[in-house]
């Protein structure tokens, strides 16, 4: 498991959470945000359809057995059964689990190109299919996150499924000392506590590979001592995807055309994420997806989108968003990204203000390693009083994860290290409140670089007292590790400096450490607990602000309940 945040097992929950919540044909955790199940033709030129279930005992002729035995004799020590002999689904179930832990090991060994894509992708459709017997496998689920890690790398096809509806969510009970929960802030002697609430229900039809709409309300809200109560239900996602598929089996379309209410998720969430831990963002917007099929082309996905900030979930911002992102794949484990966004969006919108974005991010991996860097340069207007300043900003971060086995007597347990470097430009004028426009602003997204309390939201910089840090650094450190099955433990710290501050005032803002635990009851239920403390630093004490340090616990439950109505 790659611990990009000390819940990194929580989040990866709400994302295969919201897989139902945000079904459209791409990628597992696709690049615009939505997820899918997902399942492929497999050996398409067999006259069995994939998208049947799996009997009770299967023949030679079965499409599953045909996949596993596949599986079996690349991976595993071979399958075959005799003609006229039949196996169980229990028996057929064993060796496509065999099959799985012989491919996690060679993962684990030699990395993403160890594995095929075509094979990756029968390794789908097998799961959807088997999906109730694997979560209740003791052997499937000690190689759980790391298959699932594994079929990240690959794009998956259609929905197996016709229509799905269902709900999803979560529910946590917080406190803090020190701290406003209402607009996470720093205050000295308050203490807060509040419940909160993120219901999504949601209705889903795929009637065929051309036709995708997608209905999706949400309830967010929150009550409590030293909280501003507030409740807001509304239309979160609602669209309709028109889709001309490639025509090879791929489950690639030439063309997507996205129209209506959607989120936008690219990268890492750096430049342009959902804010997945409150109440998320979405855009009244079109976005069309280009995907060439012929020659080296056919690594190559075009991104073109605008719209409008969607309320009431956008914090109050209004504004418009137009962009392209470019994304080549040359391999499983490696690709090349490159944007561009113009953004409008602001709660206090002005005449000619405008955000220019331009970025590049890559990711790669060898062996148990992995490294993602991301550099985004911007420019534009930014208001100030009777005229608008020229933008000049930049910003980025660097990680690098590794995935540790770590045996201990006769048990092995999984980890991961975690270790990041993060910033945003600094402008003195803005420290003095005369101009930011070289203060690099990336949204508040509650990504894996800022922490889980939330204090820190950007990289823009940070206020206590009766001084403003502009720019924000970040190093980060953390490791988390799976005790049991279903139990994960991580921690993490991360450093804050300042990148301009006042003359006398000192940069070290201070240092916020994270504990997670996360128990994974099963594919639609989560508990996760956080403790979470912020020593604060000198600016803290130098801006008057205070010098006591922030304590901030939470207990999330995280859950999904759909009915799905499959594919024959």
């Amino acid at each position: 498991m790659t611990a990009l945040r000390t819940t990194s097992l929580a989040f990866a929950f709400v994302l295969t959470m919201s897989a139902a919540a945000h079904a459209s044909p791409g990628q597992a955790i696709r690049s615009d945000g939505n997820a899918d199940d997902a399942y492929s033709a497999g050996k398409r030129n067999n006259s069995n359809n994939p998208n049947q279930e799996i009997p009770g005992q299967i023949t030679a002729e079965n499409w599953a057995y045909q996949l596993v035995a596949d599986l079996e004799e690349k991976y595993g020590a071979g399958w075959k059964l005799a003609e006229g002999q039949s196996a169980s689904r229990n028996e057929l179930l064993d060796k496509f689990v065999d099959a799985l832990t012989r491919i996690a090991d060679r993962y684990d060994k030699e990395g993403g190109q160890a594995v095929s894509r075509d094979d990756l992708e029968n390794i789908r459709t097998l799961i959807v299919a088997l999906e109730d017997e694997l979560f209740g496998n003791n052997s499937y689920t000690t190689i759980r996150t790391t298959i699932e890690q594994l079929l990240t790398l690959v794009e998956p096809p259609v929905p197996v499924f016709k229509y799905k509806v269902g709900v999803n969510g979560f529910l946590r009970g917080e406190g803090s000392s020190n701290f406003r929960l209402a607009d996470l802030s720093y205050a000295a002697g308050k203490d807060a506590g509040r419940m909160l609430y993120r219901v999504k229900p949601f209705a889903y039809w795929h009637p065929n590979d051309y036709l995708d709409v997608h209905l999706e309300g949400q309830g967010y809200g929150f009550t409590g001592e030293g909280s501003r109560d507030s409740h807001e239900f509304n239309l979160y996602q609602g669209f309709v995807e028109a889709k001309l598929p490639q025509g090879d089996g791929s489950g690639k379309n030439l063309l997507a055309l996205k129209a209506g209410r959607q989120e936008f998720n690219y990268g890492s969430g750096f430049i342009l994420g959902t804010d997945s831990f409150f109440n998320g963002l979405t855009f009244d917007a079109g976005r069309l997806r280009v995907q060439p099929s012929w020659n080296w082309f056919n690594n190559l996905s075009l991104d073109l989108l605008g719209g409008s900030y969607a309320r009431p979930f956008s914090d109050g911002v209004n504004g418009d968003l137009l962009g392209a992102y470019l994304t080549y794949q040359p391999s499983a484990d490696s690709s090349f990204e490159a944007y561009g966004f113009r953004d409008t969006g602001s709660e206090e919108r002005h005449s000619g203000e405008h955000l220019d974005t331009l970025g590049f991010r890559s990711t790669s991996s060898v062996g148990i390693f992995g490294l993602e860097y991301e550099l985004a340069y911007q420019t534009g207007k930014s208001f100030n009083g009777a005229s608008n300043d020229n933008i000049f900003a930049f910003g980025g971060h660097v990680d690098l994860t590794g995935e540790i086995p770590i045996r201990v007597f006769d048990n092995s347990y999984n980890s991961s290290v975690f270790l990041s470097y993060a910033m945003g430009s600094g402008d003195k004028n803005a420290v003095n409140g005369t101009s930011s426009a070289r203060e690099f602003r990336n949204p508040n997204n509650d990504t894996s670089l800022v922490g889980d309390m939330g204090l820190i939201g950007d990289l823009s910089g940070f206020d206590a007292g009766e001084q403003h840090a502009s720019g924000i650094q970040v190093y980060t450190l953390g490791f988390g590790i799976d005790l049991s099955k279903k139990l994960n433990i991580s921690a993490t710290g991360r450093k804050f400096v300042a990148d301009k501050v006042a003359d006398g005032i000192s940069r070290d803002i201070g240092i916020e450490t994270d504990l997670t635990l996360t128990y994974t009851h099963n594919k639609d239920y989560a508990l996760v607990l956080g403790y979470d403390h912020f020593f604060t630093g000198r600016f803290f004490r130098d801006a008057n602000a205070g010098n006591r340090d922030i304590d901030y616990v939470f207990a999330m439950l995280q859950f999904n309940y759909d009915w799905t109505k499959r594919k024959r």
